[in-house]
């Protein structure tokens, strides 16, 4: 066998392209938009007040991901006036978004999803990565609250082509079709399929607290392998006027890695590294080096975030010969 180990570092913004179209409604939703979706919750035992949910389209992920670290943009898919008809106070959020099969199948039933914070200025700990089948049942869930945002895109004069208004206990098609908060589930994590609940609570008097609320945003890849992280994209923070904003990256500027070793045991090759404190590194690997083909269009393998400490990832393949890299972003 022989396996070629190219130690070169690339630095590069990580972009993901959106593909495949829910068609037939005038609600503009693509695979892969980020949906930011508001309901009015008891902000104690987080159950439905009832009412109205907003499900708002926030354009697509590769927008998000390509942001440079520490930028700050505004969500404007959403108006005042709409939100008005859901609330401000006493209001659970989570923003996500996912790639089922229309997708590109590198990327198929991938995760990005939001964390809660306790702590204003504290990042969360990462979720845990699970396998490919756990987040096509999340995306079962995820993709009813699609098809329930088209369905009520008449529901009311306020909604437009990104941002939608529907009654909080809409269930059409056998379950096909769902509100935000029958999509979410009594147990807050979409119906069972998700590990955790991803809303963040507005208290009571969130509009006169003077405190704005964070929730992190991670990136969910499935992989089989045990002890693997959700990778730290940014957050997202709703101000007291109810206007929501997104911060890329907030860490300093990504270290770039040093390949420490390669080996390879029986099909599977294993790369050690070493990381920063911040930032996403991937294994990417290629069978072929065609002229004028970047390193960073390689195909991905796999990434862990960024930590400080010496990281390993692995590729299981029967290739004879097979090139390797480690990217930062």
């Amino acid at each position: 066998m022989n396996i070629k180990l190219v130690r070169k570092v690339v630095l590069f913004s990580a972009v993901l392209v959106t593909t495949g179209s829910v068609r037939g409604n005038t609600f503009a939703y693509t695979n892969g938009n980020v949906l930011i979706c508001f309901r009015k919750a008891n902000p104690t035992t987080y159950a439905s007040l009832g009412g109205n949910d907003l499900v708002v389209n926030a354009g697509p992920i590769n927008y998000f991901t390509n942001l440079a670290p520490n930028t700050k943009v505004t969500i404007t898919a959403y108006t005042g006036g709409q939100l008005g008809q859901v609330a401000t106070n006493s209001v659970g959020w989570s923003t996500w978004a996912y790639f089922d099969e229309v997708a590109d199948p590198t990327a198929t039933n991938t995760l990005f999803m939001t964390k809660p914070r306790t702590s204003l200025n504290n990042q969360t700990a990462p979720y845990n990565i699970r396998n490919h089948n756990s987040y096509g049942y999340v995306i079962g869930e995820l993709s009813a609250i699609v098809q329930g945002a088209m369905d009520n895109a008449g529901y009311s004069p306020y909604n437009s082509s990104l941002a939608v208004l529907e009654s909080d206990s809409w269930n059409e098609s056998e379950g096909l079709s769902l509100s935000y908060y029958n999509g979410l589930g009594t147990t807050f994590d979409f119906n069972g399929s998700f590990q955790a609940d991803p809303e963040q609570y507005n208290p009571a008097n969130f509009t006169t607290s003077g405190n704005p609320l964070r929730s992190d945003f991670y990136w969910l890849y499935p992989s089989s392998a045990s002890n693997l992280k959700a990778v730290f994209l940014g957050y997202f923070e709703l101000s007291t006027n109810g206007v929501m904003t997104y911060t890329a990256y907030p860490t300093p500027t990504v270290v770039a890695p040093t390949i420490i070793s390669f080996t390879r045991t029986g099909s599977t090759s294993t790369v050690t590294f070493t990381t920063g404190n911040s930032g996403t590194y991937t294994l990417r690997g290629t069978n072929s080096l065609t002229s004028g083909t970047p390193s960073t269009n390689w195909p991905s393998v796999t990434s862990v975030a960024g930590d400080g400490s010496n990281h390993s990832l692995s590729d299981i393949t029967t290739s004879t010969n097979k090139f390797y890299i480690i990217t930062a972003q």
